[in-house]
């Protein structure tokens, strides 16, 4: 399972309890997919999951707007 299906299903499951599916592309934070303390349930997720510490300067709109902008944040910092 790739870095965006870990994601999806994370957000999809425990997120939103299974009551609706997300996409790669879905705009978390204007489509209001997930609220502020849910965005903070997802930076614990991917600091855990992926050993990776997030910085509180890092979480912005840019970086976890959507499933790839996520992931494309993980991809460089692990350059």
């Amino acid at each position: 399972m790739d870095n965006q299906e870990i994601l999806k299903k994370f957000i999809s499951e425990d997120l939103l309890n299974n009551r609706q599916q997300v996409e790669a592309d879905d705009d978390l934070l204007g489509e209001e997919i997930i609220d502020s303390m849910g965005v903070m349930r997802l930076v614990a997720f991917v600091e855990e999951t992926f050993s990776c510490k997030v910085p509180q300067s890092d979480i912005t709109i840019t970086n976890f707007r959507t499933i790839k902008a996520i992931d494309t944040y993980l991809a460089a910092r692990s350059l």
